[in-house]
């Protein structure tokens, strides 16, 4: 868990995305001011170990919560991590009085939904894990997600380190419930507008349609991690809209 800076309240978490952790966030936290940020790593990224067994990210991240005695916070999540985010704002509705969803993914799909170049990805890096080949995956996935040259070497070691440490671990996670219409807080969806996978716009076009009153924008020279690409547009974006949240 990393605390950045601010000791005033109101609560920001920020939940990194798969394979990466919360060192993504780093630039854009240097941009926000005025907000308690909290930006902890998921179990099996950055700093958090992977034990065996079964576990759920979002209720990790209630206890953390708890741990802290925050009552409410506002939750930003960047791909998978928002996925998580949308768990905890289901489970815990009081807990969470805001959610931004950045290049978010939503696994509540049929396989039909998927376009084939993702698919096609996720079946190769499998593959590649599958035969203890973690350099092949890493180089995998910088290939196939296109970091830009001034962040890839950070994407690189995020995506080492995790595959590091969850290599081998039988570890399995449960996921928890989202409901979307149940969502009931202020809630702004974005994407990258050079994400090299379609299916983020198609679920952030999703995700604003079926929350009440979501707001949708998008970061048109930003790739799939968005915040760690492009910190001074997502800040932009960003700042007025948790003034608005915390209102």
């Amino acid at each position: 868990m990393r605390l950045w800076r601010s000791r005033q309240t109101p609560h920001v978490v920020f939940v990194h995305a798969g394979g990466v952790d919360g060192r993504m966030w780093h630039p854009l936290a240097e941009r926000i001011d005025g907000r308690r940020l909290h930006i902890p790593d998921l179990r099996g990224h950055g700093s958090t170990p992977l034990p065996p067994g079964e576990f759920s990210h979002a209720e990790d991240l209630l206890r953390v919560l708890d741990d802290l005695r925050i009552k409410r916070a506002t939750l930003v999540g960047a791909s998978f991590g928002g996925w998580v985010a949308l768990q905890l704002a289901t489970k815990a509705p009081g807990r969470v009085n805001g959610l931004a969803l950045l290049a978010s993914t939503y696994l509540d799909r049929d396989d039909s939904e998927w376009s084939p170049e993702i698919v096609a990805f996720w079946k190769k890096e499998e593959a590649l894990l599958a035969a203890d080949d973690i350099d092949g995956a890493v180089a995998l996935g910088l290939r196939v997600w296109k970091p830009r040259p001034g962040v890839r070497d950070l994407v690189e070691e995020m995506t080492r380190d995790a595959f590091v440490l969850q290599q081998g671990v039988e570890a399995q996670e449960r996921r928890l419930p989202v409901d979307l219409g149940a969502i009931a807080v202020p809630t702004l969806v974005v994407s990258g507008g050079k994400d090299p996978m379609p299916d983020f716009a198609r679920i952030a076009d999703q995700l604003a349609a079926e929350i009440d009153g979501a707001e949708r924008a998008v970061i048109k020279d930003a790739g799939h991690l968005i915040a760690l690409e492009r910190p001074d547009a997502t800040a932009e974006l960003l700042r007025p809209w948790l003034e608005r949240v915390s209102a």
